[in-house]
């Protein structure tokens, strides 16, 4: 579905409004409702300090980027909406903020094959003549199996890879090792262990978004903690195993638990004790414990 729109203002962080009101469409649907970034007092400061560009008209522009960024939201909820694009527009120029730097932006704009980029500038307001919003019917963490799988065979085939490797043996353990937080402590330990099971040990950051595609799709089993690298099981072959390291909270941000479930996989969370239990799941570096990561990998097919 494509709400289109025309001569409203556009703003970096995707907000959307004319005549200081919001687009509702153009914010993030949770299940506890729309995150609003502006209101009308906001909106006329911003219509005060920012500086405005009127977009020139001719083929419409397309915007599926949100105030939430990085991988996971890149990934499962704007590359859909990029997809819907395509399928309903036959040119079109995708509205982007500049601030979009990371490889995989661009590695997946290549494998789409999408150039016509208008790089959206901080602290400038953008007249947009005609628009285009994409929109999903699934509140934010809520997925459907037929949009992830069509992420799925897309990026496949446009990487050259079947929808199913021919030997899905290979087992992973994605390494948070190089990220700035959110580790596993003890993961010398938890390495050996999966080592004596046939885990291959990688750190995503190593790897381009096609390098890391090809290595889920012939991956029948993954190994995480929680973080946006889990995003790469819509990859996976069918009746995969997903298991996910995390800190016990009050229930918020079972996102990839969801994904896992609404694929089909077989999804083992596995609860770790937090080095600082004042932290949240986001910050948190944890304790795996290695003879509870034992037992569930006893339970992996042969």
């Amino acid at each position: 579905m494509i709400n289109w729109l025309k001569n409203h203002w556009l703003l970096a962080d995707g907000a959307l409004f004319r005549q200081l009101r919001v687009v509702p469409d153009s914010l993030v649907l949770t299940e506890h409702g729309r995150i609003w970034l502006h209101n009308w007092k906001g909106l006329l400061q911003i219509r005060l300090r920012f500086q405005k560009k009127r977009l020139p008209a001719g083929k419409p522009y397309v915007r599926v980027h949100t105030s939430y960024r990085g991988y996971y939201h890149w990934l499962l909820e704007s590359v859909p909406k990029l997809l819907e694009a395509q399928r309903t527009i036959s040119d079109f120029t995708l509205l982007l903020p500049a601030s979009y730097t990371d490889t995989f932006y661009a590695d997946t704009l290549r494998l789409l094959r999408l150039t016509a980029i208008e790089r959206l500038q901080p602290q400038t307001m953008y007249r947009v003549p005609e628009l285009a919003l994409p929109l999903l019917p699934e509140a934010q963490g809520n997925y459907s199996a037929q949009t992830m799988r069509e992420i799925k065979t897309v990026f496949l085939a446009a990487a050259g890879v079947g929808a199913e490797a021919a030997a899905p043996a290979t087992r992973l353990y994605i390494s948070r090792r190089k990220a700035p937080r959110r580790k596993v402590l003890n993961e010398a330990e938890v390495e050996q262990l999966l080592g004596r099971y046939g885990f291959q040990c990688v750190c995503f950051e190593d790897f381009a978004f096609e390098e890391q595609l090809r290595l889920c799709a012939s991956a029948n089993v993954l190994v995480s903690m929680h973080g946006a690298g889990l995003a790469n099981m819509i990859f996976m072959p069918e009746q995969s195993t997903v298991v996910e390291f995390r800190k016990f909270d009050d229930g918020q941000n079972y996102f990839f638990t969801q994904l896992g479930e609404t694929l089909g996989y077989q999804y083992h969370l596995q609860y770790c004790p937090a080095a600082d239990e004042q932290k949240s799941v986001q910050d948190a570096d944890l304790y795996v414990d290695i003879a509870a990561l034992d037992a569930v990998l006893q339970q992996l097919p042969a």
